[in-house]
């Protein structure tokens, strides 16, 4: 059975402990520390391998998904733009319905819609005011990185995995 990588580092953490406590040579504690090293390099190298692999067929797919959107764009695009020359042309020859054994096509009405003229002129009863709070938190930073507090805010930096 294959040893999982955290058991590796309880084990290296373990030995750690225990030769350390003991009054061993130092080439013993060296030797045990590395062997168990290279054990945790290997394991950390298929891991590594295996992580970069995913990665990859990830950004494969997302390059894919970009291609695909892009296509669906284009069709969609094209679609409105046939079907509003086809309502131009039908309303042009004042054809209101043309039916088929495979599907009706109409021109209806749609429901009224507003058109603002002036927005000035609008009475302030059919007005409503809205408020954005944008937090500008690169401004924060750099204010606490310059050595000064910030009230509700502080910095965190926390570590990536980077595989070079």
């Amino acid at each position: 059975m294959e040893t999982k990588l955290y058991e590796i580092a309880e084990q290296y953490q373990e030995a750690l402990n225990n030769l350390t406590d003991l009054d061993l040579p130092p080439d013993v504690i060296n030797d045990t520390l590395e062997a168990l090293t290279g054990e945790i390099s290997l394991k950390a190298w298929n891991i590594a391998a295996a992580l970069l692999h995913m990665e990859g067929e990830a950004e494969l797919i997302r390059q894919a998904e970009e291609r695909m959107n892009r296509r669906r764009r284009a069709l969609e695009t094209r679609a409105a733009g046939l079907r509003q020359y086809l309502k131009i042309q039908m309303e042009r020859i004042n054809i209101r319905e043309i039916r088929s054994p495979q599907f009706i096509i109409k021109v209806k009405q749609n429901p009224p819609k507003v058109i603002l003229d002036d927005e000035s002129a609008i009475p302030e009863t059919f007005k409503r005011e809205e408020s954005v709070v944008h937090i500008d938190k690169n401004g924060i930073k750099q204010v606490i990185l310059s050595g000064q507090a910030v009230k509700g805010a502080h910095l965190e930096q926390e570590t990536r995995l980077d595989i070079t």
